[in-house]
C-alpha cells in the first residue's frame, strides 16, 4: 500500500511532463498555441497553428492537418489550398547602454598642505541596440475550400485522408 501512495503520484508527473511538448492540440484561445479554425462559409474555412519556437515545418504540417480533419469531419474527401501565410515572432534582448568615464589627476598645494584631486575630463557613452534572439513563435494560416468525389490534379489540392495518415505517421 505504501508503493501505491508513490508510485500513483510520480506516475502522474511522468505523464504530465511527457504530455508537455509542442504537440498538435487545440488552442485554449485565439493566440495561443495550437490550432483554431474559424468557418467562412459552407465548403471554406480558415485554420491556424501557432507552435513554439522556429519550426515553420510543424507549424504547416500540423495546419494541414486541421484542415484534414475538418474536411473529413465535414463529410468530404479533398481540400484545395487557396491562401497560406507562414510568419515568425522574434524575441528580442534588451538593449544595454555602456558609460565610461576618463579622469584627471594632479595635485594642488596651498602654503601649508598638498591635496590630491581627481575630476572628470570628458564621459564616452556606447549604445547596443536591440537585436532579436531567437524566434518566440511560428504561425501558419490555412485558407482552404473542400470537395467531394475525385481529387483535381494539382499541387494546391491535397486528399484529406491520405494526407491526415501521412502527418500522423510523422509525428
Amino acid at each position: 500500500m505504501k508503493t501505491a501512495r508513490y508510485l500513483i503520484p510520480s506516475a502522474l508527473l511522468l505523464a504530465a511532463c511527457a504530455s508537455s511538448g509542442d504537440n498538435y492540440m487545440a488552442a485554449d484561445s485565439k493566440g495561443d498555441y495550437g490550432y483554431y479554425e474559424t468557418a467562412l462559409g459552407d465548403e471554406r474555412y480558415r485554420v491556424v497553428y501557432k507552435s513554439r519556437g522556429d519550426n515553420p515545418e510543424k507549424a504547416r504540417d500540423y495546419a494541414l492537418l486541421r484542415a484534414s480533419e475538418i474536411t473529413l469531419q465535414n463529410g468530404y474527401d479533398w481540400f484545395e489550398v487557396v491562401d497560406r501565410d507562414t510568419t515568425s515572432k522574434q524575441r528580442e534582448d534588451r538593449g544595454m547602454v555602456t558609460t565610461r568615464v576618463y579622469a584627471t589627476t594632479y595635485r594642488e598645494c596651498g602654503v601649508l598642505t598638498c591635496r590630491t584631486v581627481t575630476r572628470p575630463t570628458y564621459i564616452d557613452s556606447a549604445h547596443a541596440e536591440n537585436r532579436p534572439s531567437g524566434t518566440e513563435s511560428t504561425a501558419t494560416i490555412l485558407e482552404f475550400v473542400m470537395g467531394d468525389g475525385e481529387k483535381p490534379d494539382g499541387g494546391r489540392y491535397y486528399d484529406a485522408q491520405t494526407l491526415a495518415n501521412t502527418i500522423r505517421d510523422r509525428s
